[in-house]
């Protein structure tokens, strides 16, 4: 059986979406963010993605696959971006 574990991952003020979830995901799997095998740009628009989440007060949630997790990004009261990881490896 597939074991699942969750991580939660608030981005830094001046840290892109994108990074922040390669970051998320190479916390995820105990991995340095430079050794990961994964690439983000292999699978998702980042330039889309960093836009995403900028406006203050909104009400959204994004989720999607990547790299054996299943990454949901929800914005908080104040339109700043929660990362949650589960892994699936």
């Amino acid at each position: 059986m597939e074991e699942t574990q969750e991580l939660y991952y608030e981005p830094d003020e001046d840290e892109t979406l994108s990074l922040a979830v390669v970051s998320a995901i190479a916390e995820a799997h105990d991995e340095d963010i430079i050794d990961q095998k994964w690439c983000i740009s292999e699978d998702i628009n980042t330039d889309a993605l960093d836009g995403l989440f900028q406006e203050q007060n909104l009400n959204m949630v994004l989720q999607f696959e990547a790299d054996t997790t299943t990454v949901t990004i929800v914005a908080n009261k104040r339109g700043n971006p929660i990362i949650t990881i589960e892994s699936h490896r």
